[in-house]
């Protein structure tokens, strides 16, 4: 059976490029690449031959003028170059490369058992799919891509000519980084208002242009169906940092006797409350609401936004996990079940896991791990790039709680 994303198929002649700049690595720095690993850092950069712009096609070269591959230049980020291809090539990966890519990460999603029973869904993912600074989230009939880099803002066009046949899309919304291009649509219509779409018999209002993200969380579809079948009918289910209902809709599929969803963002309230109505949706602060509100759950959701986007924030959020989780564990039952996240790489999980075990030992709390949590098949990570794994989460059981 085929997915409802799934659209038909598309055909492109291409080019290649005949004259690339150069970027040499320092003495030393080769290594990672020799493992396609895809990002030079701006630290293993010793010189630049060439005058490239930002967003152009370079090839890196060893400090021995040993050909490592190409990838696209950027002077004003830390990840000075993002790879494409490795070894002795010269290709400019504007053109075969695109289409094959975008191809290549549709059609296995096509086929994947995991992915047919929702219109919401990543197509295509980063380093995951080989396209680095490219996201493609699908929500129904609508698309929204998330360019994180000059290169593949200067491709967007391109992009969508091969999007559009491929995906049968209705429209699509381009976002990034302001800094670097306007938001706007790529190609057809993107409505101003909410859209709905439908995961393993979930409905959800999407804000597609606003909402956080690319408007909603798809790498939490496999813990949203966990939270499900755990919300037993006789269960009281809590979802901290619900966003617009995620975990507090499941709960409610699920048959919770009780579900309370708490959000600050009050753009986001306001669809958490269409979408589950028959929720206690709280609008405040997260810290806030867990001193306050002495009742207990047997069902928690945490998931609170990124509290390390870069690597100098780790001290920082690792507080903030730790008093989170010190305030949730001192509203769980006995036997409750807890999934708790982080998203951000630079936590990883073991460093997230260390954080909850120094709150549990600190509130006198008993914990045991029954599985740990990710993204699921649509956000696939490669193997030559462990900071893909950004979402870190746990299955918790609360033996006893603070």
């Amino acid at each position: 059976m085929t997915p409802p994303w799934f659209g038909a198929s598309s055909t492109s002649s291409v080019a290649k490029a005949s004259s690339l700049a150069t970027v040499h690595l320092r003495e030393g720095r080769e290594r990672p690449l020799r493992r396609e690993h895809p990002w030079v850092l701006s630290g293993s950069v010793d010189h630049v031959e060439g005058d490239p712009e930002s967003g152009d096609v370079v090839r890196v070269e060893g400090a021995h003028g040993e050909r490592l591959g190409v990838g696209d230049y950027d002077p004003d980020s830390q990840i000075r170059v993002r790879m494409h291809g490795f070894g002795p090539t010269d290709a400019d990966p504007d053109e075969d490369w695109l289409l094959a890519r975008i191809e290549a990460a549709l059609a296995w999603r096509a086929t994947h058992p995991a992915l047919r029973d929702t219109d919401a869904i990543r197509l295509i993912h980063a380093e995951g799919d080989g396209l680095p600074g490219l996201s493609v989230d699908r929500y129904a009939d609508w698309l929204v891509l998330k360019l994180t880099t000059p290169a593949m803002w200067r491709r967007a066009q391109r992009i969508g000519e091969i999007l559009q046949p491929l995906t049968g899309a209705q429209g699509a919304w381009l976002r990034g980084d302001t800094s670097v291009q306007t938001e706007r649509a790529l190609f057809g219509s993107v409505a101003d208002e909410p859209v709905q779409i439908h995961e393993r018999g979930r409905a959800y209002w999407v804000d597609l242009r606003h909402g956080q993200k690319t408007g909603f969380y798809l790498d939490q579809r496999d813990a949203r169906d966990l939270f499900r079948r755990l919300a037993a009918p006789d269960v009281r289910a809590l979802d901290l940092f619900s966003f617009t209902g995620g975990f507090a809709l499941a709960a409610q599929q699920g048959g919770a006797r009780e579900v309370v969803a708490v959000e600050s963002s009050l753009p986001a309230h306001k669809l958490l409350c269409r979408n589950a109505p028959g929720v206690e949706a709280v609008l405040g602060d997260v810290p806030e609401f867990l001193r306050k509100d002495e009742r207990r759950f047997d069902l928690i959701a945490l998931d609170p936004p990124p509290f390390a986007r870069r690597k100098r924030d780790v001290s920082a959020a690792c507080r903030a996990y730790k008093d989170l989780h010190l305030w949730a564990l001192r509203r769980a039952q006995p036997g409750a079940h807890l999934l708790s996240f982080s998203c951000s790489h630079h936590v990883g999980a073991e460093l997230f896991a260390k954080v909850v075990l120094s709150a549990a030992l600190d509130a006198g709390a008993e914990l045991q791990v029954l599985g740990t949590l990710g993204a699921p098949p649509d956000h696939p990570l490669a193997l030559t790039h462990p900071q893909g794994a950004y979402l870190n989460g746990l299955l918790l059981r609360v033996v006893e709680p603070a």
